[in-house]
């Protein structure tokens, strides 16, 4: 089954820089999700997921292009929703997002709550169709 997911396309004040965003719903509330085909793993901020204590996370390193190496840890999300797509208690990786939000602050007054990246991307079998401006993933 597929599910096809409005995307928006926000122009950043540079010359031809375009982001793609998704609205999904986490634990139960509505937030904005940028599509990042760039970033390997989807990841979330750890400011909006509660972090599993330390002791309890396997160990992770992440890159940013810009950042050099970023500290992350894990999280569960006990209920995600975008499109038609739902996942229950999904243990996600989590950064601290607050550089990225106060970029996109500057242009728009959207909050990045998580990076859509290339695993959820290829996962889900997705196709960005930027004619139509919606993000069309496999469900099942």
């Amino acid at each position: 089954m597929k599910s096809i997911i409005p995307m928006e396309v926000v122009r950043l004040d540079e010359e031809n820089s375009y982001h793609l965003f998704v609205t999904g719903n986490i634990n139960g509330k509505t937030c904005d999700l940028l599509i990042d085909t760039g970033a390997s793993q989807t990841v979330f901020d750890i400011a909006v997921i509660p972090e599993i204590p330390k002791e309890a996370q396997p160990e992770i390193h992440s890159a940013g292009i810009n950042a050099g190496e970023v500290a992350t840890g894990f999280g569960i999300i006990r209920s995600f929703k975008i499109g038609k797509l739902k996942k229950k208690e999904w243990q996600v990786v989590l950064m601290d997002m607050s550089y990225i939000n106060s970029i996109y602050r500057r242009f728009t007054s959207k909050q990045v709550v998580g990076l859509i990246g290339s695993d959820f991307l290829l996962a889900h079998q997705s196709v960005i169709n930027y004619k139509k401006r919606h993000l069309v993933i496999r469900t099942a």
